[in-house]
């Protein structure tokens, strides 16, 4: 399998709205384990991946990764919840969906 094409900034954002516009995404097991364990609530991480709320959403290029094996990248997408705290959270994509993989606050 050939490695996909990095997604640009703008085919992101398109992507991420399209997806959650249309209810498209789902929160692997992965992420559901880590939401609770960190006291995330799945709300904060749709707020951020669709830039609500004054989130500052930021890609995090440098958390980009792709895994051998795989169709997509995986992409780091930053931002903050309505406390101001920073959360990081990882997606990727699949044919239909777009894929939650984990989330987490990061120290400001």
């Amino acid at each position: 399998m050939n490695k996909p094409v990095k997604k640009s900034d703008d085919e992101l954002w398109i992507l991420l709205n399209k997806n959650i516009t249309k209810g498209n995404y789902v929160f692997l097991n992965h992420a559901k384990e880590r939401l609770a364990e960190r006291n995330i609530m799945d709300t904060e991480v749709l707020d951020i991946l669709e830039n609500k709320h004054n989130c500052k959403r930021v890609r995090n290029k440098f958390k980009d990764c792709y895994l051998s094996g795989y169709s997509e990248w995986n992409y780091c997408i930053e931002g903050y919840d309505i406390d101001e705290q920073k959360i990081r959270i990882i997606i990727s994509f699949d044919e239909k969906f777009l894929l939650i993989i984990t989330a987490i606050r990061i120290e400001n």
